[in-house]
């Protein structure tokens, strides 16, 4: 928890004042709530998580009712005022070394299927500070084994505006940015016209729906969304109109972890175990938004025989990644430097879905345009090496998302008796016949789209050449590269632990966002899919918090 020292410095009378204002505790003053007040106080709603679904239900609720009492536990502190892409490029060094993992990975995950989960960011803003910014909404039939009163809500006006507006999303080909010009709308124009005869397992293609609006200042550019300004813009907010009477403060304290969730026995939780202390809930409701598995974790520990199907679903997504080129001769009129962005949904003929994400690079002065494009990338960059070789070309990295299906019974999420609460969950995730399918499916649907791509007849293309690694080096060739090089350990985008559904026999959480049984304890996030789909999980994750935020108000 931020501490926080007395606000009214000496200023070097009588005494020295202090010499060591930290960043945490230069937040703590300006925005976090101390202990002694929190215990003391009362509040309607405690939120666990300040990532993108904890900030969206706080901002509707808000909204919605600005004299609502809010508590805001985060487990991390401050470490990032805003989205890392945004920063100098100097930040981008200590990205990796926020990443923590806060579970066992099983062994047949580890050595056999050679897997690994994606870790968690648990910083003020979490995922968001370091997140690509892809925000495809997916279609009624693309949320497959969803219940049906949900899947209408999202048929409902406002309901997909909702939370792109809350995340500032825009299409790539929309972006007020002289870097996507020319060759994001020649792309757009290759991709309608030629995907479907290109890339026979595609459903719909178009230009990237990308969170890169900036709040403030609209006309500003590429800018990428993270809660982390949101939040303590929230909290300023509600400070101002609450010295005037027309609102509630919004308490947020970092630095605090949940351990346990202590209930009566009948489905009530009655007091919160932290870190920094024991929270008495009263008839506050508890709104858990930290991530799927953390989430998971807390809720097993606390009702594990009450919530039977709980971590009996694991999914989420499986990756590959190809870096490819096109010579520049193929387009026209592209600029010294420009960029594209793209997305591609398919479908395996067993059901499972697919997601291809382009991005695209023309740039004659790799080295005076590396800011630049580290700045404003979409996703993965090439490296400055791939660069420096293709001033004259227009190069391409593809990123395929690929479902995790929700059958395979090998998959699982179960508490192992550690000692630390917070860690105690042992994962297990293999691909199995239906993934593996799928997996050459979306490989090949790669390639089919950089034809598509290529040329502005898909019947003659200019040629495509790909990287091919080479141990520590590569090159370029005219063939695609194998399979094994292309496909990622990774596994990102987890989901469905705590998959929600009408019947307390095949669910966990109902159609509340209440677990089965429980009282006052409320799920959001991508816990609660019951399939994971392709699509990125952002934009319906801020949907159904925002629709939680609703139902709760």
């Amino acid at each position: 928890m931020s501490i926080h020292p007395d606000r009214t410095p000496s200023r070097g009378y009588p005494a020295p004042g202090p010499q060591s204002p930290g960043a945490g505790q230069l937040i703590g003053n300006a925005y976090c709530t101390g202990w002694q007040q929190v215990q003391a106080a009362r509040y309607d709603v405690i939120v666990i998580g300040t990532g993108p679904a904890g900030v969206a239900f706080i901002e509707r609720t808000l909204a919605r009712n600005p004299h609502a009492a809010i508590l805001v536990l985060e487990r991390g502190g401050y470490w990032l005022p805003a989205h890392v892409q945004t920063l100098p490029a100097a930040f981008r060094a200590i990205a990796g070394d926020a990443t923590t993992y806060p579970w066992t990975r099983s062994a047949a995950m580890a050595t056999d299927a050679r897997l690994v989960q994606a870790g968690m960011v648990p910083m003020l803003g979490g995922r968001s500070t370091c997140w690509h910014g892809w925000c495809t909404a997916p279609r009624p039939d693309q949320l497959r084994g969803w219940p049906q009163s949900l899947v209408e809500r999202t048929r409902h006006p406002g309901f997909w505006d909702d939370p792109r507006a809350f995340l500032h999303v825009t299409g790539a080909d929309r972006i007020d940015d002289s870097v996507y010009g020319s060759l994001q709308r020649q792309l757009d124009i290759r991709l309608r016209d030629n995907f479907q005869r290109c890339v026979p397992s595609a459903l719909d293609a178009g230009a990237a729906p990308l969170a890169v609006q900036h709040a403030e200042r609209p006309g500003a550019g590429f800018h990428k969304f993270s809660t982390v300004g949101t939040l303590l813009g929230l909290q300023q907010r509600q400070k101002a109109l609450a010295a005037q009477g027309q609102a509630c403060e919004l308490h947020i304290v970092d630095r605090c972890t949940v351990d346990l969730l202590l209930h009566d026995g009948d489905g009530r939780v009655t007091t919160l175990e932290t870190g920094c202390g024991p929270i008495r809930v009263g008839d506050a409701k508890i709104v858990l938004a930290m991530g799927a598995i953390p989430s998971a974790t807390l809720l097993m520990n606390a009702f594990g025989a009450l919530l039977p199907h709980a971590g009996k679903r694991y999914t989420g997504h499986l990756m590959s990644r190809v870096t490819a080129r096109v010579k520049r001769s193929a387009f026209r009129e592209a600029g010294a430097l420009e960029l594209g962005a793209h997305v591609l949904h398919g479908r395996a003929d067993n059901g499972l879905q697919y997601q291809v994400q382009v991005s695209a690079f023309a740039s004659r002065d790799p080295v005076r345009d590396a800011a630049t494009i580290a700045a404003e990338a979409p996703d993965a960059v090439p490296s400055l090496a791939q660069l420096q070789e293709s001033e004259h070309w227009v190069l391409f990295v593809c990123t395929a998302l690929g479902e995790i299906g929700e059958e395979n019974c090998e998959n699982w999420m179960r508490l192992d008796g550690g000692a630390d609460p917070a860690t105690n969950i042992t994962l297990q995730l293999q691909a199995g016949p239906m993934e593996t399918a799928l997996w050459d499916v979306m490989d090949d649907a790669i390639c089919q789209t950089m034809v598509a791509l290529a040329g502005r007849d898909a019947a003659a293309p200019a040629a495509v050449e790909y990287w091919i690694d080479e141990g520590s080096s590569g090159c370029w060739q005219g063939v695609r590269p194998p399979r094994r090089q292309v496909r990622s350990h990774l596994v990102v985008d987890e989901a469905s632990p705590l998959w929600i559904g009408e019947d307390p026999s095949s669910s966990v959480v109902g159609l509340d966002y209440r677990p089965h049984g429980v009282r006052n304890v409320y799920v959001t996030g991508a816990a609660l899919f019951p399939t994971a789909g392709a699509w990125n999980p952002t934009l319906a994750v801020c949907g159904l918090a925002q629709d939680l935020a609703d139902r709760i108000g």
